[in-house]
């Protein structure tokens, strides 16, 4: 069955699924390549008669990552790329609505990979819930995140922000309320989500904000975003400018995209900047981001948050060193040193609640909160002492996946298909078994996914937002509470550094 909705470019037909209007690739910006390639994105092209919205678009030009696994590949992605892009999909309980809460999801990938139309992502269970799920496409890798001068700077974010705006101007026709809008995002999207709380542009265009495995230390300055720029335009033979990048193709940069990433992930010559793991990131102290986002997100009070982490963020950036039951000495040493990490630290993870002795645990325990737990607290932090009346909600997500050593297994990204509510499609799908086993918890599923959707309908996740009097977090795993001061000894271990 079809289903139709008009948009300010045109008309576009979806389908029905399930009992749901399900509408893809409508353009919320025109293809930012050719005349437009490097340059703010542009609104679309309107169209004459309706357009078919019934099957998903491409998403940004990105490399291809050998060896990337299978099942990955089937469930968070989709097969085509192409430069008509800058798309997004609606799923809706009722297009003839116009007060149902609105999500917009921001998908993941370290700024180098990823599609908002992936079937991981897919908006069914919000829909079925009574919500309006919008997910996003935005540039990706070079062409979204190089620095090339102002007016060229964080134009992936740009297209966020593109994307926020068009959803202000034609959700209702989807039954959204406009007034009503949470964005959530993970990985990558959780960095645009505390991004996003700190750029001008975005201001008043959502309501509330949700950042799964985000960090406030995901940008940089000008300085070190011209290191990238330089090294990237010397491999490619070109000026480190925006006239000198035109000159080349998307080919050649997404070819230089892997090695510049490879390059990125030494320590030895990176230093601590490799652990931010993307050599893609936002640029602050820049007309479109003039703070970077601690503090400028911190300001940000008006603005209910949701934020938590993973226990093992790390471990799947860590596993390609060993085995994950050990770690060179040399190299863990290497590490902690790089990282900061000092004997007050080892002794909190030793001797506090998680009893870590193992030195590959240590490690991963220590970049896990150098790069996304501790960052997180300190954004949460600020914004309570700026404005104790505005709350914010944290949660750390324990469950995990028996296909690793148990304390290993809460690992980055596992916390999507929870909060989805989408076990089911995802054990559908060949090889889920690496991820969530073949029994994950259905009830951890629908705890996660209903703590979403109630903050999105009425601000408040369900238990007590976080104070300094009491840092109540919310631990999700196969029975969740509500945990005062869970971070309590890396917590104090870290003050100061981190």
């Amino acid at each position: 069955m079809r289903v139709r909705a008009t948009t300010e470019s045109g008309d576009v037909e979806g389908v029905m699924e399930s009992g749901l209007a399900v509408f893809r690739n409508i353009p919320f910006a025109a293809p930012p390549f050719g005349a437009r390639r490097f340059r703010p994105p542009q609104p679309p092209a309107r169209w004459h008669g309706v357009r078919d919205a019934s099957v998903s678009g491409p998403k940004a030009p990105q490399p291809v990552i050998d060896g990337a696994a299978p099942f990955e590949e089937a469930y968070f992605s989709v097969p085509t790329t192409g430069e008509d892009c800058l798309t997004l999909e609606i799923w809706t309980p009722e297009p003839g609505a116009n007060s149902l809460p609105v999500m917009i999801w921001i998908h993941g990938g370290g700024y180098a990979l990823g599609t908002g139309a992936a079937p991981g992502y897919t908006g069914r269970a919000f829909a079925r819930d009574g919500v309006v799920h919008v997910s996003i496409n935005y540039r990706l890798g070079v062409d979204g995140f190089i620095w090339l001068g102002e007016d060229s700077d964080n134009l992936g974010l740009r297209d966020q922000v593109a994307a926020l705006g068009w959803v202000q101007r034609n959700i209702r026709a989807f039954g959204g309320d406009p007034a009503n809008v949470t964005i959530y995002g993970q990985s990558a999207g959780g960095v645009s989500v505390m991004t996003l709380l700190a750029m001008p542009s975005a201001r008043g265009l959502f309501v509330r904000a949700i950042s799964q495995s985000g960090s406030p230390i995901g940008s940089v300055g000008r300085d070190e975003a011209s290191r990238v720029t330089r090294r990237l335009a010397r491999k490619l033979g070109v000026a480190p400018t925006r006239a000198g990048f035109e000159t080349t193709t998307v080919a050649r940069t997404l070819a230089q995209a892997v090695p510049l990433a490879k390059d990125f992930a030494n320590p030895l010559k990176h230093g601590s900047q490799s652990f931010t793991i993307s050599p893609f990131r936002a640029v602050h102290d820049t007309a479109s981001l003039p703070e970077a986002p601690i503090p400028a997100a911190a300001a940000a009070t008006h603005i209910p948050l949701l934020t938590g982490t993973a226990r093992n963020e790390t471990i799947g950036f860590l596993k390609g060193l060993g085995r994950v039951d050990g770690i060179n000495p040399i190299v863990a040493w290497y590490f902690n040193r790089v990282l900061g990490v000092g004997r007050a630290m080892t002794q909190a993870y030793r001797s506090g609640p998680r009893q870590i002795t193992n030195k590959f645990a240590l490690v991963e325990a220590a970049w896990t909160d150098w790069a996304f737990r501790m960052p997180s607290l300190r954004l949460v932090e600020t914004r309570i002492a700026a404005a104790p009346a505005v709350p914010t909600w944290l949660y750390e997500f324990r469950w995990e996946s028996p296909a690793l050593p148990a304390g290993l297994g809460a690992f980055h990204g596992l916390d999507v298909p929870f909060v989805r509510d989408d076990l089911l499609a995802m054990q559908a799908v060949a090889g889920s078994e690496a991820w969530i086993g073949r029994h994950p918890p259905a009830e951890l599923a629908g705890t996660m996914h209903a703590a979403w959707v109630r903050f999105a309908r009425t601000g408040d996740p369900g238990w007590p937002a976080y104070e300094l009097n009491g840092r109540q977090t919310m631990v999700f795993d196969v029975a969740s509470e509500l945990v005062s001061d869970a971070a309590a000894p890396e917590r104090q271990a870290w003050k100061g550094h981190r």
